[in-house]
C-alpha cells in the first residue's frame, strides 16, 4: 500500500505510518502529544499481515505556524512519491476529557498567536498557489473508523469531531491533507487528527498509548475493507 516508509521493511505490502506530536504550549513545557508519539512501539502489535510499520517524527513538532508549513510538506513528500501511507498528527486538547478524531481541516481563520507570537490571519497562501478549497476532510470514513476504534477500547471516551480549533492543530492538519490534495484533488486523502486529553503522568501517556495504536489499527482496517 503506498510507498515505504524511511526504514527498510520486510515486504512490499506492508504499512509505513507517521506519528507526530507538537512541542511545547503555553504551560505544558512537554506536549503530551509529543510523549505518546515518541514513545510508540515501532510496529502495531498484531499477529495478521500486512505488518504495520509505526515511525514517530524524532522531533516535536513547533507550535508555530511558519515552521509548520516550512516542514511537513517536505516530510510528507521528500521525493515525487508521499513517504508514508497514512499520517496521524497528535495534538493537545486542554479542555477535553475525551479523545476526538477530527474529521476536517480548515484553510483560513487563524488569528489566534503562536507560540513564536505570529499569526496566519490574513493568508491566502494555499488558495493563491493550489486554488485550495476552505475545507478540505480526510480521506477516511470517520463512522467505520469510529466502530472500529471503539471496538478495541470499550472503557474510553472516544469521539469524532469536526471543530479542530482553529490553531495549530487545525492548520498542520490542513497543511497535510493538501500536500496529498494538490497532487491528486480526487485522491484519497491518508492523513488524520487526535485530539488528547492532558496529563504527563504515566497512566495517562500509557492510556495515550493504547487509544493511539487502536487508532491506527482502525485506520489500516477500514482502508483495507474498501
Amino acid at each position: 500500500m503506498g510507498s515505504r516508509g524511511p526504514e527498510a521493511e520486510d515486504s512490499a505490502n506492508d504499512i509505513h505510518v507517521l506519528v507526530t506530536g507538537f512541542g511545547s504550549f503555553r504551560d505544558h513545557a512537554v506536549n503530551p502529544s509529543y510523549l505518546i508519539a515518541s514513545s510508540l512501539p515501532p510496529t502495531l502489535p498484531s499477529s495478521s499481515r500486512p505488518r504495520v510499520h509505526i515511525h514517530p517524527h524524532p522531533t516535536p513538532i513547533d507550535v508555530a505556524y511558519k515552521f509548520v508549513r516550512a516542514t511537513i510538506p517536505g516530510l510528507l513528500f521528500p521525493t515525487p512519491e508521499p513517504a508514508f501511507d497514512i499520517v496521524v498528527n497528535l495534538g493537545l486538547a486542554t479542555k477535553r476529557k475525551f479523545y476526538a478524531l477530527e474529521c476536517l481541516a480548515h484553510r483560513d481563520g487563524y488569528k489566534s498567536e503562536d507560540m513564536a507570537g505570529q499569526t496566519a490571519e490574513g493568508d491566502r497562501f494555499w488558495e493563491g498557489e493550489y486554488g485550495a478549497p476552505e475545507i478540505l476532510e480526510t480521506g477516511f470514513a470517520g463512522e467505520d473508523v469510529l466502530k472500529r476504534w471503539k471496538r478495541g477500547l470499550t472503557d474510553e471516551d472516544v469521539r469524532l469531531s469536526s471543530d479542530a480549533g482553529r490553531y495549530l492543530c487545525d492548520f498542520i492538519y490542513y497543511t497535510g491533507l493538501v500536500e496529498y490534495w494538490r497532487r491528486d484533488p480526487e485522491g484519497h486523502l491518508p492523513v488524520v487528527f487526535l485530539h488528547v486529553p492532558g496529563g504527563n503522568e504515566e497512566e495517562d501517556l500509557e492510556r495515550g498509548r493504547r487509544v493511539t495504536l487502536e487508532l491506527i489499527r482502525a485506520l489500516v482496517d477500514s482502508r483495507m475493507a474498501k
